[in-house]
């Protein structure tokens, strides 16, 4: 009897015993805090490396933003030229073509060649040759078949030719109309270094970029590695950028790390803290069995902690957006005739803010002045850059300048070498008596009128902001009384993938499907039907609406 109840008393007490004993309790100590020490120190790596995905995404597109205002800066002469000649009509003649593009034809300018051509029936002719021989021989097939392409495209036509060992890029703008077309060839590097690689948005990035949507090594163009390493390894980011007929393939990975020194050494910072905390908790439930209450809250208090780390990125987004909001307008002018609805959305995705703004200002009782516009980019800087764009614009506008005269003194204020950011901008001033309203456009989407139907404002877009000293045309349209006038950025119209134009008449329709409601719902409308909840670009939306007093 004494024996059995003896063994009763130690399978009784021997759990507990187990649980006192300071080696179990180091160990399961031991083995929690590494578990707890390793998944944290896991999830913060991988937060830092989702956010340098996205930060590589927005340094892309900057060097996108800069690759894509290269091309309409190379591509400028080419139109120039077409416009001389069909300006000057027969009497032009091929000595004013060649004239005009010796300043852009030879070493260290845009093009090493250039040719004007004319249609004669089913062919063309070359009319004009200034430069160096270019690879498509002007009696060639090839030459003629490309220019006769260039003329039934509604586009730029290009493609990379071959003059002998070295490598050029081929570009043809024709004018249907009067059967001209231009032929130019610019070099590729021998050293396959872009020229606009000096920019400061392509200073942490490793680069290639080809030509047409396919990353091969017949379709490479320019890079910052040695070809033989391509294709680019490791963390990178894709970029299409319109070129002519076809497309520019950014492809970029970068040099070192993007982010902040912190977000890059915090998961080891976490790691060593978490094994150090579990070393002394481990030595602490060794000489003290009676502490497992407080081990057990100590790993609480760390899991708690590796939690707000996690959330620390989703309370930057909430005061960058709060930041952003506080720098728009928080009430529109008072003017009887007129009413007012705007509408901002922040990106659905990343932490940090964009640039996108609008304001609008009467001038007196009866003229008022608005602006809408988006800074390339997102973070501080480009909220700095917006900020000051959107300052300044109003100043010279209150100041009694007209549109273009504000946006041509402003583009004296900005570049993009030094500030990192291209800024485009609808800028306007209104009269309520007459229901005239004048605008400008540096690069931005152009305003919509609806008023039974929907229709663009045919404003004349200009260069955006920091691509250096620019003129600007103004164009004056008629608010009828029930009209709207409905500024956008383009946010709420583009699609990764997408053709802009696909967009617009979403939006198009979109505002035929409000029609008749009020202002303020049909901003509403307008951004919620088309905002992509998977988008990272912001919207910003302004609506004015002439009241119909009859």
């Amino acid at each position: 009897m004494t024996e059995p109840a003896v063994r009763t008393a130690a399978e009784t007490h021997g759990p507990r015993q187990v649980v006192r004993n300071p080696r179990w309790i180091g160990a399961l100590i031991a083995v929690v805090g590494i578990l707890l020490t390793g998944v944290a120190s896991w999830t913060t790596a991988r937060v830092d490396e989702n956010s340098e995905e996205r930060l590589l995404s927005q340094q892309t597109k900057q060097a996108a933003a800069v690759l894509s205002t290269a091309i309409l800066l190379v591509e400028e002469p080419l139109s120039t030229a077409l416009t001389l000649q069909k300006e000057g009509g027969p009497a032009a003649g091929s000595a004013a073509f060649t004239r005009f593009m010796t300043s852009y034809v030879g070493t260290g300018k845009p093009f090493v060649s250039a040719s004007l051509w004319q249609r004669q029936g089913d062919g063309v002719v070359p009319l004009a040759t200034t430069g160096v021989a270019p690879a498509l021989a002007p009696s060639s097939a090839a030459a003629h078949a490309y220019v006769l392409r260039a003329l039934d495209s509604k586009t730029t036509v290009t493609q990379r030719v071959s003059a002998g060992a070295q490598s050029r890029i081929a570009w043809a703008k024709a004018d249907p109309k009067t059967g001209l077309a231009v032929y130019a060839e610019r070099a590729i590097p021998a050293d396959r270094r872009s020229p606009v690689d000096r920019n400061s948005a392509f200073a942490s990035l490793h680069y290639a970029i080809y030509i047409g949507p396919h990353i091969t090594d017949a379709a490479l163009s320019t890079t910052d590695v040695d070809p033989a390493s391509l294709p680019l390894g490791g963390t990178t980011a894709r970029a299409a950028i319109p070129f002519g007929d076809t497309v520019l393939t950014l492809v970029t990975t970068p040099h070192a790390h993007l982010g902040s020194p912190l977000s890059r050494w915090l998961p080891l910072l976490i790691l060593v803290c978490g094994l150090l905390l579990t070393l002394i908790a481990t030595i602490a439930g060794l000489w003290l069995v009676r502490g497992r209450r407080e081990a057990e809250q100590d790993a609480s208090t760390i899991t708690t902690l590796y939690e707000q780390v996690e959330s620390l990125y989703g309370q930057q987004r909430d005061l960058f957006e709060r930041l952003q909001r506080a720098l728009l307008p928080h009430a529109h002018p008072d003017m009887p005739e007129l009413e007012f609805a705007s509408k901002y959305v922040a990106g659905a995705h990343g932490i940090e803010i964009g640039g996108d703004w609008f304001s609008v200002v009467a001038l007196d009782e009866h003229r008022f002045a608005f602006v809408v516009g988006d800074v390339s980019g997102r973070g501080v800087d480009t909220v700095a850059v917006m900020a000051q764009a959107r300052f300044t614009i109003r100043a010279y506008l209150l100041d009694g300048q007209q549109p273009a005269a504000a946006l041509e003194k402003c583009s004296r204020q900005f570049d993009i070498a030094t500030d990192g950011h291209l800024t485009t901008v609808i800028a306007g001033i209104g009269d309520v008596r007459t229901g005239e309203v004048t605008i400008a456009n540096a690069g931005h989407p152009a305003p919509l009128l609806l008023n039974g139907d929907v229709r663009p404002v045919q404003a004349p877009p200009g260069r955006p902001l920091g691509t250096g000293p620019a003129l600007y045309r103004q164009t004056t349209f008629h608010l009828s009384p029930g009209a709207t006038m409905f500024c956008f950025t383009d946010g709420l119209v583009e699609r990764r993938g997408e053709d802009i134009d696909v967009g617009l008449g979403r939006l198009a329709t979109t505002l035929l499907e409000a029609d008749g409601r009020s202002v303020d719902e049909l901003v509403s409308y307008a951004v919620t039907t088309l905002r992509n909840p998977d988008a990272s670009d912001d919207i910003a939306a302004l609506a004015i609406r002439r009241v119909d007093v009859r």
